[in-house]
């Protein structure tokens, strides 16, 4: 071999060496793809919910909250514990529908006070028509962001007598 192809190689290996060592300092571990975080929940029960209207005709027992005549209006705040941005999947709602009429709705909601919006996120409600005991029924997917700066809040709607609203499940995951 001439000296002109030995110097040929050596050079051709220094390139693949430092191709290797710029390849293990770009690929450091917060580079990586991560996996989806776990889904979470809030749960809000009765006691979280406070009236809309005073002149509501309403109950809660902290465990279960009902309307005794026409309707209802409720709401309460939804606070993820935790600090970096969620995505909420899902909502549940938690409710004895014993009236054949009528239904309970939760609604998750977002508010934007400096442009006076009010932004619908995802909603559940009770089928009309008698439930049969307790029951749970889960929205659609939503798939929204939140942010710690943003707040949400579950509207919730009781159209009549003989419904018993126990509670709403917001489910989660943190975007880290």
């Amino acid at each position: 071999m001439s000296k002109a192809s030995k110097s040929w190689m050596v050079g051709v290996g220094a390139a693949l060496l430092l191709g290797a060592l710029v390849g293990v300092v770009w690929a450091r571990p917060n580079d990586r793809p991560q996996g989806t975080d776990i889904t979470r929940k809030v749960t809000l029960t009765s006691s979280d919910f406070f009236p809309h209207r005073n002149t509501d005709d309403w109950f809660n027992t902290g465990s279960v909250v009902v309307c005794f005549t026409g309707s209802c209006e409720l709401a309460a705040p939804v606070v993820f514990p935790c600090l970096p941005s969620v995505t909420v999947e899902r909502i549940k709602l938690h409710v004895y529908d014993n009236n054949n009429g009528y239904r309970a709705k939760a609604t998750l909601r977002r508010a934007h006070p400096s442009t006076g919006a009010l932004v619908p996120l995802g909603e559940v409600r009770s089928p009309l028509g008698t439930t049969g005991g307790l029951q749970t029924y889960t929205s659609g997917t939503i798939n929204k962001v939140v942010w710690p700066s943003q707040k949400v809040f579950i509207w919730l709607e009781i159209e009549g007598q003989f419904i018993d609203v126990y509670g709403v499940t917001v489910e989660y995951h943190r975007n880290i």
